[in-house]
């Protein structure tokens, strides 16, 4: 029971200080546990834990068995204004607005309409889980993830993504 707590110590501060989703396997070697189904066991004491708390913080489950540690929904939004670093730089939000809007689109087309630079911001943004990247031939097709859209509040639905980008690009214009 003792190392299970500990375990659990693990993971949440492995959690906490990535700011990033993290895979499984990651949180199996950090914690050094070989045991798939023991670090889900943690993982899911985890997430209640939180839930029962009801406090500011979330664990929650991304696809492609990772795990994010993040503020809840709506302290981002009472915090967003406060924090002196963006969580992304400009070049880094117009591409992935870009993917956003585009999508699905490759990255070989995302890096002929954003420059060179484009694909490390692909790859900061698949790191970051905001995108989901899919091989096909000798590219990528980009498109944005749950993440994404919870953390922006949108619907994960591209007709609903683009709606939302242009109203906040008018709502730019006006300003």
């Amino acid at each position: 029971m003792e190392e299970l707590k500990e375990l659990m110590k693990r993971a949440e501060a492995l959690l906490f200080a990535a700011g990033k989703p993290v895979s499984l396997k990651q949180i199996m070697r950090i914690c050094g546990v070989r045991s798939r189904r023991k670090i889900e066991k943690i993982l899911e004491e985890l997430v209640k834990k939180y839930e029962a708390d009801g406090g500011a913080l979330e664990l929650v489950q991304l696809h492609g068995d990772k795990w994010f540690l993040k503020l809840r929904k709506e302290y981002m939004e009472l915090v967003g204004r406060y924090l002196r670093k963006p969580m992304l730089g400009r070049g880094v939000m117009r591409t992935l607005a870009f993917i956003a809007y585009h999508q699905p689109i490759t990255q070989s087309d995302v890096a002929a309409a954003r420059g060179n630079q484009a694909y490390n911001h692909i790859k900061m943004l698949l790191e970051k889980g905001l995108i989901e990247a899919e091989k096909q031939g000798r590219t990528l097709v980009l498109r944005t993830s749950p993440l994404f859209a919870e953390y922006f509040g949108v619907e994960n639905n591209p007709k609903a993504i683009r709606r939302k980008i242009s109203q906040y690009m008018r709502e730019e214009k006006r300003k």
